[in-house]
């Protein structure tokens, strides 16, 4: 089989190639939504508890349990994937939490696969899991979380490293709605996608380019808000069906988690009909209450704003060639006011502002990257995707002695090359700020700085929206300089894979490397002064 997998903050979701289809529907799904993604230790069952079985009477009277959320705990941080969590009185990593709820979906894939009839081959062959396009802004990119997510897959399938590929959910959502264009009516001209991705916990708004000849999807832009998603819209419709009834919540956990239930049913609910009515219990006595789409799309407007802003910043840093259609995926897109949203602020024609697939979308791309990608043979062969930097990186200096600033050299929109990489040298030697130092060090910081805007080449003011990263090199000032150290040069090379991995390394005039990191930390930071 190919696959392709969507492993969502909320809800996951599975494709099979069927041939040259991607098919979602072998899954039972009576929501439409996937399988929530959701762990829990039930101590009442003794046994660990998945997707759906989170949800039953037993496991709510437990909801403080039940793990949720761990794409968006790892997006705010990547060492979070490391902490430990409590479930019935076990505690695991959340690595762990990932590994074996990825390892039951599989086990969910394979065995309805089987049991639909449909597939003649149920081994898994090729694997393709999404991952969003960045960490949280004061992060660096997603390179351990996307090495997690590979290094398990192949655990538990035991395939090679070149049969399970990790790729973008915004162009995992390109390929879907291009593929499926493509197959009704064949195009030859480049195209250019803006994916606006709304799920549970977050926002993503990217633009990919395609090129049917060279087969290369470019990603132009890419922005988002980590901590916008359906929960918020969530939230704001439970405050105000609280406000008029009860004022506020006084039941039990059991109650609560199920009026939380009830409430996100009537978002749901609200999409189709222009009325929700909303029944629950607390503290033992049943209420309920009437709520319209109108009254919800004003309580939630604030949201919606915050949404058009993220599309907005993508399409301000697109400054190329027009957009051809947006394309809204991930569960919460459905509601109304989204796609409405966008035709107002964007000046759209409606027929190209498409709600496409937005739970199946993302896993139906990536099952059709595998099938690209799979060759019997071992040949990698099949779509390129070209990266772009997500953050402009630098280090604090001092520009001529005269003011503290921050000399950039990766920019944010900058691409990525054949293999990988950006290595950029510095055009400045830096020297020490005082003849009596012994030791300088290159603390990098990342912002939102873009090419060009500095007040001198790739010199910005400090303070200027920037914040520290957590990589310090330190230099040692040669004993031969010591008492002199201004005579003393120093040149940096900077260097960022698609990983994510950021490297600074400092040489000497004669090019001998003085230092060198990969994020390691210093409290020590004595500056140096650019020459």
């Amino acid at each position: 089989m190919i696959v392709g997998i969507d492993f969502g903050t909320c809800y996951s979701s599975a494709a099979i190639m069927s041939g040259l289809i991607p098919v979602t529907n072998f899954i039972k799904d009576h929501e439409g939504m996937g399988v929530p993604s959701l762990f829990m230790y039930s101590a009442e069952k003794g046994k660990e508890l998945y997707g759906r079985d989170c949800t039953t009477a037993e496991a709510l009277r437990h909801s403080a349990d039940i793990i949720r959320y761990m794409k968006r705990t790892v997006r705010e941080d990547p060492a979070n994937l490391g902490k430990t969590v409590s479930s019935g009185g076990k505690e695991y990593t959340l690595s762990e939490v990932i590994e074996k709820y990825l390892t039951f979906l599989i086990s969910e894939i394979k065995s309805a696969a089987i049991k639909s009839g449909e597939y003649s081959n149920t081994d898994i062959e090729m694997i393709t899991i999404t991952a969003p396009v960045g960490i949280a802004a004061g992060q660096m990119m997603a390179s351990e979380y996307n090495q997690l997510l590979q290094d398990a897959v192949m655990r538990i399938t035991g395939l090679p490293k070149e049969n399970v590929r990790i790729l973008q959910e915004p162009v995992a959502a390109a390929i879907s709605y291009l593929y499926s264009e493509d197959v009704r009516t064949h195009y030859d001209g480049t195209q250019k996608i803006l994916v606006f991705d709304l799920g549970g916990g977050t926002l993503d708004v990217s633009i990919v380019e395609h090129d049917p000849v060279t087969m290369e999807y470019r990603i132009l832009a890419k922005e988002g808000d980590l901590n916008l998603g359906g929960n918020d819209w969530d939230a704001v419709l439970r405050e105000r069906i609280l406000e008029k009834t009860v004022g506020k919540w006084t039941g039990t956990e059991e109650e609560e988690a199920r009026f939380n239930n009830s409430v996100t049913k009537a978002k749901m609910e609200l999409t189709e009909m222009d009325e929700a009515i909303v029944l629950f219990s607390m503290a033992g006595q049943d209420r309920f209450v009437r709520i319209n789409r109108r009254e919800f799309e004003d309580c939630t407007a604030h949201l919606l704003e915050r949404a058009m802003d993220v599309v907005d910043k993508a399409r301000d840093f697109d400054e190329g060639s027009s957009v051809d259609k947006i394309v809204l995926v991930g569960g919460s897109s459905n509601m109304p006011q989204i796609r409405d949203g966008i035709i107002s602020r964007t000046g759209f024609r409606p027929e190209d502002v498409m709600v496409y697939e937005p739970s199946k979308a993302i896993a139906k791309g990536a099952a059709v990257f595998s099938k690209m990608n799979f060759q019997t043979d071992g040949s990698a062969m099949g779509p390129r995707v070209m990266d772009m930097v997500t953050l402009t990186y630098g280090f604090d200096s001092r520009y001529h002695s005269e003011r503290d600033a921050i000399y950039n050299m990766i920019y944010k929109g900058d691409r990525f090359g054949d293999n990988g990489m950006i290595v950029v040298d510095s055009d400045s030697s830096f020297i020490p700020l005082r003849d009596n130092q012994n030791r300088v060090s290159f603390i990098v910081y990342e912002s939102e700085n873009l090419r060009g805007t500095g007040f001198d080449e790739n010199w910005y003011d400090l303070n200027s929206g920037e914040t520290q990263n957590g990589l310090v090199v330190t230099v040692q000032v040669p004993p031969e300089f010591l008492g002199k150290a201004r005579g003393f040069r120093m040149y940096a090379t900077m260097s960022l894979d698609v990983n994510g991995i950021l490297e600074l390394t400092v040489t000497d005039p004669s090019g001998k490397k003085l230092a060198f990191g990969k994020r390691s930390v210093s409290s020590d930071s004595q500056r140096g002064d650019e020459q």
